[in-house]
């Protein structure tokens, strides 16, 4: 159901585009300044969504959003698994082969994870804006992103585990992992790295988004008028650049605890402490360019789709609600 629920946003995306749709994309801003009149010219340029609807718009456009970047960007993805997984590991012909060895997980976790993330994000985001004061709001995305992130990891965690292990060579096939993980360490192993993905992930979001968010309050600034998908695409790809740069040592343990064999490493300290000891502090940023690249290339696709399927799901919902409120008045008049 959930892997269906990309399906669906891709059915909406293919559905003809309403006049309201188009205009949103250019509404002016008011002149004068403050956040307050920013802020409400910008509830202008998209339909007012309830709550409900709101968690639903962002839940369809993230699993669009997630599926389509996870699917373009996977060899990358496998590059730098491989530089990070084994000590002293160099780039060699070995490392480009079977690029997409194990993408079947990973696209089966894009969707659901996607959208876990985005229709948690954009329903606390909602809720953190409208009570905190408007100086506090890259702490509301701060918060609103880490409450997404922890929405999304029970359900990518394990997906993540096999895929990695199939990425490494550690196992033939998504399958072979599968069995693998629970014979050898039972249902509590498709959770071994949990701590340490969220040790990444949570930094990571903390970074990426209010940064995201902030660079197009500024732009919007500047240009005066609402941003196109593209400059949102472009907001995302510099975010997501610079978050991936400065977490990259938390993505390395993360991917040696996932792909480690049984009882190699104690926990989230030993492996960072091992690394040290062995490999010294340059290890801790292995496959750092193909996970800046992969990231910022992901986040200008990733955010580009998710703002696009945003504006157009926000105002078929609006359509939708505002149909059904005329037969509602049409029925009481009747």
């Amino acid at each position: 159901m959930r892997v269906l629920a990309g399906c669906v946003a891709m059915v909406l995306l293919a559905l003809p585009t309403s006049n309201a749709a188009q205009k949103a994309g250019t509404v002016k801003l008011p002149a004068g300044k403050g956040k307050k009149s920013k802020a409400a010219a910008e509830s202008k340029a998209l339909p007012e969504l309830s709550t409900k609807d709101s968690f639903v718009t962002g839940l369809l456009s993230g699993a669009v959003a997630g599926t389509t970047v996870d699917l373009v960007l996977y060899p990358l993805d496998t590059v730098k698994t491989r530089l990070q997984a084994t000590a002293g590991a160099k780039l060699s012909m070995n490392t480009f082969r079977g690029l997409f060895n194990g993408v079947a997980p990973a696209i089966a976790a894009s969707a659901p994870c996607a959208a876990a993330f985005f229709g948690a994000y954009d329903s606390l985001k909602r809720v953190l804006t409208e009570k905190l004061p408007d100086e506090y709001a890259s702490v509301a995305h701060a918060g609103a992103a880490a409450g997404a992130d922890l929405a999304q990891s029970v359900v990518r965690v394990p997906f993540e585990v096999i895929k990695q292990r199939v990425q490494a060579g550690v196992d033939a096939s998504g399958r072979a992992a599968l069995a693998s993980v629970m014979k050898s360490q039972g249902p509590r192993g498709l959770y071994r790295g949990w701590g340490a993905l969220a040790l990444r992930d949570l930094p990571f979001d903390i970074i990426e988004f209010p940064l995201y968010e902030w660079l197009k309050s500024e732009w919007t600034k500047v240009k005066g008028e609402k941003l196109a998908p593209w400059q949102g695409s472009l907001c995302g790809s510099v975010a997501g650049g610079i978050a991936a740069g400065l977490t990259t040592p938390l993505d390395v343990v993360k991917t040696r605890l996932m792909t480690q064999s049984p009882g190699q490493y104690a926990g989230i300290g030993e492996c960072l402490r091992s690394i040290l000891k062995e490999e010294g502090p340059g290890a801790l940023f292995a496959g750092s360019v193909p996970r800046m690249t992969s990231i910022a290339f992901g986040g200008a696709i990733f955010f580009g789709a998710y703002e696009t399927a945003k504006s157009i799901i926000s105002v078929k919902m609006e359509e939708r609600a505002t149909a059904a409120t005329a037969a509602a008045a049409s029925g009481k008049k009747k």
